[in-house]
């Protein structure tokens, strides 16, 4: 009884957590889009809206090992709640009891990294955490069920050091369950910690969820029909992908898993959705060792080649930034951008240009100058639109090629360039290729010998060379400067302009560095008084 009583008091708790997120997020919803300007000046609400930016401001702030100190105290609770129901109401007497809490408490758990684990996840819509987002929080989990797992096994090998007619005993077909999941448990123990970081896929297919499996295979299905993908080789290794048909739901911004037989016939690979419209989805692909260094293989061999192909998707939250803030920072290094550019082309095509508001800020930088390439259609379109500032760096930029025009409108600072060069985005995981190189697919990879070096780490990295297509130097855009962008001043020349009545929302993706730079420049802007600050990160580390 007891242990069932644990089990029980487990799975209130990861509801009450659940719960807590969900009120969290919606009440943050409603009063970003419900609340009038009167109600939001109003002295109970405004009392409440300065504890709540108090909290944020504390639970932003880094911490050594995690994401943030709010990362940091949601592990620590839910290790905490492990520990507690471990430790009450057991039988101490004898290693039975203590063996069988264990066992119980594994279970337990073992229900819930599974359903964090899964794609297709419910808390996307209750508490605007998709998948990827909550990979932190699956793997503690996987880590504490198979302590609780292990140290089960070991009470229970000890206990049957003392039993009689032991073959007997273990030919029960309890037994046999017990020991098949716990040798399945410590294959995927070492699936994640060696493997994983050298052949991603073997460690995914170890992961697998069938039922999620076969809801994403039906969707490979659905969207197969008369759908194609168009690839452009771009230089520098870049890919473009046309994919005919386009998922319901998706946004820019959004990432699916792209298949292509002809490339991979047995794979899928996620990527962020740059563009797109009622018949077609763009997404921009960097070249590594793998898929994608076969996907612009056969691009640069045949240009503008139709294959058939599909997706599974969309995956991922986006904010609806049009309607949640008046001022939007989109900062982006190397192929972080992907994800930028879809917030950016969203906002500028669905809002009329005679709304004075929101008014974007658009910070890319990269390596090559080259690389603005892959976008140059994009980047034009932004710069046309009056409520765009786009700033681009490179920190490679060579002026005897390509001498720049006049800056733009509004001068970035910049510092000095260093050894730490922003360049691209950290893994999504799983498969996932973000925007303009796959980000998930693959496992994180500690070096890389391509020539984006920092670019995210997936299995596909690791490639010594990358094949060059020629192209011309775009005019449109000259203006690019040099070395790194100086993020914490540009950050804090937006919210000293602001309003103490006015939002900022600040997105970004890219390298560590650069997200590192971004949270602590943004925690430190949230102030009890002053203008509302939105930061979302799309980071993920697998």
């Amino acid at each position: 009884m007891w242990n069932h009583n644990s089990v029980e008091r487990f799975a209130s708790a990861m509801a009450g957590v659940i719960i807590l997120f969900t009120i969290f997020h919606w009440s943050r919803f409603l009063y970003s889009r419900c609340a009038s300007r009167g109600m939001q000046k109003s002295g109970p609400l405004k009392a409440q809206v300065s504890v709540a930016r108090m909290v944020r401001h504390v639970l932003t702030h880094r911490v050594p090992g995690f994401a943030s100190i709010g990362h940091a105290l949601l592990v620590t609770v839910y290790l905490g709640i492990n520990i507690v129901l471990t430790v009450t109401n057991i039988d101490w007497s004898s290693l039975i009891g203590i063996a069988t809490r264990l066992g119980w408490m594994a279970i337990a758990n073992v229900a819930f990294i599974t359903f964090l684990a899964l794609k297709n996840t419910p808390l996307a819509f209750l508490t605007a955490y998709s998948y990827e987002r909550l990979n932190p929080l699956h793997q503690a989990a996987g880590y504490i069920t198979i302590t609780h797992a292990f140290l089960h096994a070991t009470m229970q090998c000890v206990l049957l050091v003392d039993r009689l007619h032991l073959n007997k005993f273990l030919l029960e077909i309890e037994q046999i369950h017990g020991i098949t999941a716990g040798s399945a448990l410590l294959v995927m123990l070492v699936f994640a910690v060696l493997i994983k970081r050298m052949r991603y896929e073997v460690f995914y297919l170890s992961h697998i969820f069938t039922l999620d499996r076969l809801l994403r295979a039906w969707r490979l299905f659905w969207y197969s029909y008369d759908n194609r993908a168009t690839l452009v080789p771009l230089p520098h290794g870049g890919t473009r992908i046309v994919l005919r048909r386009a998922p319901t739901r998706a946004i820019p911004g959004n990432h699916c898993f792209v298949w292509i037989p002809e490339i991979r016939a047995f794979e899928t690979h996620p990527f962020t959705i740059v563009s797109k419209s009622l018949s077609s989805i763009e997404l921009v692909v960097a070249a590594y060792d793998g898929f994608t260094d076969d996907l612009h293989n056969f691009a640069v061999k045949h240009p503008g080649a139709s294959l058939r192909a599909s997706f599974d998707g969309p995956y991922g939250t986006v904010p609806n930034f049009a309607k949640c803030a008046d001022k939007v920072i989109l900062i982006a290094g190397g192929s972080g951008v992907s994800f930028t550019f879809g917030v950016a082309l969203d906002m500028v095509r669905k809002l009329s240009h005679n709304l004075p508001k929101p008014k974007i800020d658009f910070i890319w930088a990269v390596r090559e100058p080259e690389i603005f390439e892959w976008f140059s259609k994009e980047l034009k379109e932004l710069k046309e639109s009056p409520r765009v500032n786009v700033i681009l760096h490179s920190t490679r930029m060579n002026f005897d090629r390509s001498p720049p025009s006049p800056v733009l409108p509004a001068m970035s600072p910049i510092i000095p360039e260093d050894k730490s060069e922003v360049a691209n985005h950290t893994p999504i995981g799983d498969e996932k290729h973000h925007a303009i190189h796959p980000s998930i697919s693959h496992s994180p990879l500690s070096t890389s010998n391509s020539r984006f070096d920092n670019f995210p780490h997936d299995v596909e990295k690791h490639s010594t060379s990358m094949t060059n297509t020629t192209h011309e130097w775009d005019s449109t855009l000259h203006g690019v400067l040099p070395r790194r962008p100086d993020i914490e001043t540009l950050i804090k020349n937006v919210v000293a302009s602001a309003g103490d009545d006015e939002r900022i929302a600040i997105a970004a993706c890219g390298p560590d560095s650069l997200m590192w730079e971004v949270r602590r420049t943004a925690t430190n802007a949230i102030k009890m008084q002053g203008p509302s600050i939105e930061l979302h990160c799309e980071q993920f580390g697998w």
